[in-house]
């Protein structure tokens, strides 16, 4: 009776142990986390009946388990950590999209309304209520940037005090999963594998929790714990032990391990926190540097335009907006990483250049035990700078536009610093003017054409193209209020060359220091005057054997006979070229040939890059004595005859020298003048009197740099002789008649003048240049920038001339004012391919975009999130009409174990009645 009874007990036993999970899992249908349990029933051993075999005893439950699936439970995790990351992101860059998109919160509005009252302006620059129009302007458009600043910077907190609030939420709950992580392992029936099952659906969820707030990996242990691990595999959880997160000021994420503190900001993802992170350190600092950036470029570019022109009081115009390098700001763009004390380190951040900036900031380090620095751009992670720091302050680094300068105190091996040139720069956008009449919409400099002009050559307006040097130093032409220094005027040579001379005494011009001379100049296009490269410098041919060097004298030829050497030595020209994007320097020598002509020689150099070489030849005849004028006589230059025969004798054309030495000068000059061999080498001549000894001469020179080959040939030895010199100071070169059948002559070399390029240098060996001077003297090769601009066109004639000078009436001159408007759409930006407009407008577009795609993105990842809720549902989630149906099934095996007891019982109590 016992077996009958025992085995219907141990059915009871089964039935209550599943009606009681059936009942719980009913029980917990709502809450969170739960996952529906399951009794595992097993046989118990079965006994043996004498020779009739085995009999069973009934059952047992084995075991009460969890219907859980670890992949979907961590593909979950997953999918929840990316929604929540997207969401927050997306939530989050709304705001930003909104306020750059929406015209009259963002900053396309201000600069529409800016630039329409430039332009305004300078369409009646002498308007005093257009003129307070624009200061009013720029001062909305100041307000502007300053709140645009505000607003980020308020986003920028928010995030930062929600990222502290994360944190402390990650603390809490990795706090509970090791709490529950000691919890399963004290409760846990060693060698069973039985867990306590409802502390284990506690901790998953708090692991789903958990990874709502940031990306985690979970690792299983083999007593129970589970460890947990975030970003690049920083431990959170251990065990029971936890390490903890806080928040700085800065908004840096440390993580506590022990003893030590790690910054490990950049190396969470995914859930609310990497979602905050990432849409700070991403899109929000992108959105605050390129505000920034555009700031920056407007307040300079416009800063500079307003100091290149002239006020309504006369005078150079002063900053518009707040000096981009003004004391306050260069200091503050570096913010110093955990350096080892004394904290004495000074730097300070200056901008060269505007339209080199980038929307990026910079990590400058000092690595451990060396003195070898390393600038990264943090944007592309590029290392664009490397090298050793000389220990000598202040010591000045130059990349992208700024020039970072170590100014002094214990910089040492492990030392880092963030570089942020355009961080925080809206913030300091400030209008200076309050009067209207500051505003500098005049040019200071004016053109003329001479009103005697033959030729249809014309001149521009002329405009500024800075009044500061590569020194940051006012140019010396713009250094005296009230004049041009000096005023210019430009004077035609011929009708394809001219000279550029100070016209500081009209009375006088003379040649500029230094000198620019001999230009080439092209009809029917627009001729550049001047040099539009700031770092631009002149060396000019004045060496010791140019021309007609001592010693040379007249040499006698038979008539045709070969051309006289000019005397010009073998010099070696060693140019050092520096490219001014990568710093790299590069060497080229050039050494001249013997007795090489100017015109050879400009060739050579002309090849070297950033070297342009401009030869010409000067030779003047004077003391022209032709007494046997009846004689055979001819005069050449270079090998073309200028006196005319006729019949054997000169032609009744040539003017006897004799007694009309005025008209035979002014004979040979037309016969230089008007032979095609000599014009293609760019002769020309012209006869009159010498401006200091009055004397007649005749001035000739070939603008191609061609050696000018001189000869008389005469009968006569004693009463026909000219001389011959080079306009150089040397002596003269006294050429005569010697007899028939030979020549007097002399060879005249040329000159070269050289144009240097920004980043270029000549060395010569030897130092003391024969062709050049001395290339060790401080003035050898001296800056021609001059700060400004004009161009001339058309045909003009030999003896033009048109004047450079100052404005000295601007009152209704708006050519500075109308560079101002152009500066909306001018190319300032990113290397000239950007406008200040199309800056912005890329901005806006680019916050839109992230934005669409963040709430796309956040849209998908919510519906996997859900798939994947609904497929962990489906698995471990509860039904309550199965479970219903598991009820009544259980049920019935209870009441049929039941009814199996009262049978045992009626045959026990049969059994005993019978005794």
């Amino acid at each position: 009776m016992s077996g009958i009874l025992n085995t219907a007990i141990s059915g009871l036993r089964v039935s209550q142990a599943a009606m009681r999970t059936a009942g719980h899992n009913i029980s917990n249908a709502n809450t969170d986390g739960y996952s529906r349990q399951r009794t595992e029933d097993i046989t118990r051993p079965e006994q043996r009946l004498g020779n009739a075999g085995y009999v069973g005893t009934g059952a047992t439950t084995q075991s009460i388990t969890r219907i859980v699936d670890q992949f979907v439970i961590s593909q979950l995790r997953t999918d929840t950590t990316n929604f929540h990351s997207l969401d927050k992101y997306n939530s989050n860059l709304e705001k930003i999209d909104k306020l750059f998109a929406d015209e009259s919160t963002g900053l396309a509005g201000g600069l529409k309304a800016f630039f329409a009252s430039v332009q305004n302006a300078a369409d009646d620059p002498s308007s005093s209520p257009a003129r307070q129009l624009m200061i009013t302007e720029a001062d909305s458009l100041s307000t502007r940037f300053n709140t645009l600043y505000d607003r980020l910077a308020d986003i920028e907190r928010n995030v930062i005090r929600e990222i502290d609030a994360v944190t402390q939420q990650i603390n809490d709950l990795a706090q509970n999963v090791a709490d529950l992580n000691q919890s399963i392992a004290d409760k846990a029936l060693p060698g069973t594998g039985n867990d306590p099952n409802d502390l284990m659906d506690q901790r998953d969820e708090t692991l789903r929790k958990l990874s709502e707030l940031v990306g985690i990996s979970v690792v299983p242990q083999g007593n129970g714990h589970v460890s947990v691990f975030m970003g690049e595999g920083q431990a959170l959880v251990v065990g029971s032990t936890v390490n903890r997160f806080q928040v700085t000021n800065a908004g840096e994420i440390k993580l506590s391990q022990g003893t030590r503190t790690h910054d490990v900001t950049g190396l969470l993802n995914g859930g609310q926190l990497g979602g905050l992170v990432d849409f700070r350190d991403g899109i929000l600092h992108t959105a605050k540097n390129e505000l920034g950036r555009i700031a920056l470029v407007l307040s300079d570019t416009f800063n500079e335009q307003q100091q290149q022109g002239l006020d309504l009081d006369g005078d150079y115009g002063q900053r518009l907006f707040k000096d981009i390098n003004s004391d306050d700001l260069i200091s503050n763009r570096v913010v110093a990483g955990n350096n080892a004390g004394p904290d004495d380190r000074r730097l300070s951040v200056t901008i060269d250049d505007v339209g080199q900036l980038t929307t990026s900031d910079y990590r400058f380090q000092i690595l451990e035990n060396t003195n070898n620095y390393v600038i990264t751009r943090l944007n592309d992670d590029k290392v664009i700078q490397q090298g050793m720091l000389t220990g000598s302050y202040p010591e000045t680094l130059s990349f992208d536009g700024l020039s970072v300068t170590l100014e002094g105190g214990s910089f040492q091996g492990g030392d880092s610093f963030t570089i942020q040139p355009t961080t925080d720069a809206a913030r300091y956008v400030e209008t200076l003017l309050s009067r209207p009449e500051d505003l500098a919409f005049a040019s200071p400099v004016r053109t003329g054409s001479d009103s005697g002009n033959e030729g249809s050559g014309s001149i521009s307006q002329g405009q500024v193209l800075s009044k500061v040097g590569l020194d940051g130093e006012v140019l010396p032409t713009f250094a005296t209020e009230g004049q041009l220094s000096p005023p210019v005027i430009v004077r035609f040579t011929s009708e394809t060359t001219y000279d550029i001379l100070e016209n500081s005494d009209p009375a006088n011009p003379k040649h500029l220091e230094p000198p620019i001379r001999e230009q080439r100049f092209v009809p029917g296009q627009d001729n550049a005057l001047f040099t539009t490269d700031p770092g631009e410098t002149r060396v000019i041919g004045e060496g010791s054997r140019l021309g007609l060097p001592d010693g040379r004298g007249a040499q006698v030829v038979a008539v045709g006979g070969p051309a006289q050497n000019n005397g010009y030595p073998v010099e070696q020209m060693r140019f050092r070229v520096t490219d001014p994007s990568t710093g790299a320097t590069t060497t080229q020598n050039v050494v001249t040939n013997p007795n090489a002509s100017a015109a050879n020689i400009a060739d050579q150099l002309s090849r070297v890059p950033g070297v342009s070489a401009n030869a010409y030849t000067q030779a003047t005849l004077t003391d022209i004595s032709i007494e046997d004028f009846s004689s055979p006589l001819q005069i050449t230059i270079n090998g073309e005859d200028l006196l005319e025969y006729q019949g054997g004798n000169l032609a009744p054309t040539v003017p006897n020298p004799q007694t009309d030495p005025d008209e035979f000068q002014e004979y040979l000059a037309e016969q230089i003048n008007a032979n095609p061999n000599l014009q293609a080498l760019g002769f020309r001549a012209e006869a009159g009197a010498n401006p200091v000894t009055g004397e007649l001469e005749l001035r000739m020179v070939a603008s191609s740099g061609v050696d000018v080959d001189v000869r008389l040939q005469a009968d006569n030895a004693t009463q026909n002789q000219l001389s011959v010199n080079d306009s150089t100071g040397n002596p003269n070169v006294r050429l005569t008649g010697q007899g028939a059948g030979n020549q007097s002559t002399v060879t005249v070399g040329g000159r070269v003048d050289l144009t240097l390029a920004e980043g270029v240098s000549l060395q010569t060996a030897p130092t003391d240049s024969q062709l050049f001077g001395d290339s060790e003297a401080a003035d050898f090769a001296q800056s021609s920038f001059l700060g400004y601009q004009a161009s001339i066109k058309g045909q003009p004639k030999a003896g033009d001339t048109f004047t450079l000078d100052f404005n000295s009436d601007s009152s209704n001159d708006n050519r500075n004012a109308l560079a101002m408007a152009a500066l909306e759409t001018a190319k300032v930006m990113g290397d000239g391919k950007l406008g200040l407009s199309d800056a912005y407008g890329r901005l806006v577009e680019q916050v839109g975009t992230e934005s669409a795609s963040a709430r796309s993105n956040s849209q998908a990842a919510e519906s996997l999130m859900e798939q994947t809720q609904s497929m962990r549902d489906s698995i471990s989630g509860v039904n309550l009409d199965e479970e219903a149906a598991n009820l009544i099934k259980f049920e019935q095996a209870y009441n049929a174990n039941s009814r199996v007891i009262s049978i045992a019982r009626d045959l026990f109590d049969t059994l005993l009645n019978s005794i």
